[in-house]
């Protein structure tokens, strides 16, 4: 997927994006900005990929006195964000900001988006000051997930294409500890820690549904069926959901929480 592919998508859902989920996706953000030392106490704090915003008052209320900034790829999500925090356009591959402009750099949830991993991380120290600290949240693993089986074979029984946005090369990097800390390393970050961390999240069939319709692969191949078809699938999936006890819904897996400092 293109940086400008990735720009449309979250653009088109950025309406539909901040709730649930993303308040689920928000609560490893806090938890990573907790793990980041010392704390800021002035300066300037970058969230990259920031989305609606949902971490940027959790920043700021662990790092008093700090500025607290959020960056993100689609002007549709930034508008979304609080009031009362600075909000920048900008790709994390190319930030328009200057070196050295800031003490911490977060991005939960946002490095396996990116087509160019290297030059994303080496942005990130570039804007640090030297000593600064960078904390991000991947993707490691995921458990079987039966609603999601379900989604996925009624959609392939209804003729849905391929994703036409398969995913980055990155998430190989990003979902491997010993990966990850060589890329880190090779962008000019020292005190590499990264920790591995249990991921749960339990929505309602209703809820699950209706995510399932805006993110990810799945929503992409769905998005390409005739109206019809799409409708006649969304109805069967519903009702073959509906059958399903509320552990199905249950998604799970495990995370890396990485933190380091710029060298």
């Amino acid at each position: 997927m293109t940086t400008e592919a990735i720009r449309a998508n979250y653009a088109r859902v950025a309406s539909t994006y901040a709730g649930d989920w993303a308040e689920t996706l928000a609560t490893h953000g806090r938890a990573l900005a907790d793990r980041l030392r010392p704390a800021v106490t002035t300066g300037r704090i970058l969230e990259l990929g920031c989305g609606p915003g949902l971490v940027l008052s959790h920043l700021a209320a662990v790092n008093p006195g700090a500025r607290v900034v959020g960056v993100d790829l689609t002007e549709e999500m930034l508008r979304l964000a609080p009031a009362g925090f600075g909000r920048v356009v900008g790709d994390a591959q190319a930030l328009p900001l200057g070196s050295g402009v800031a003490d911490a750099v977060l991005m939960p949830f946002v490095l396996f988006h990116l087509p160019e991993l290297a030059v994303a991380l080496s942005e990130a120290r570039r804007v640090l000051v030297p000593g600064g600290s960078f904390g991000a949240v991947t993707w490691a693993g995921h458990d079987p997930h039966p609603a999601y089986e379900v989604w996925v074979r009624v959609i392939d029984e209804h003729g849905a294409p391929p994703d036409p946005s398969p995913q980055m090369p990155s998430n190989d990097i990003t979902s491997d500890p010993v990966k990850l800390r060589i890329a880190l390393q090779a962008a000019g970050f020292g005190e590499v820690e990264i920790s591995v961390e249990r991921f749960r999240h339990q929505p309602t069939a209703r809820e699950f549904l209706a995510h399932s319709q805006v993110i990810g692969a799945m929503a992409r191949r769905i998005e390409q069926l005739p109206p019809d078809r799409r409708a006649a699938c969304l109805a069967v999936a519903e009702e073959e959901l509906s059958r399903l006890d509320s552990d199905a819904f249950i998604e799970s897996g495990t995370v890396l929480y990485t933190t380091a400092r710029a060298s």
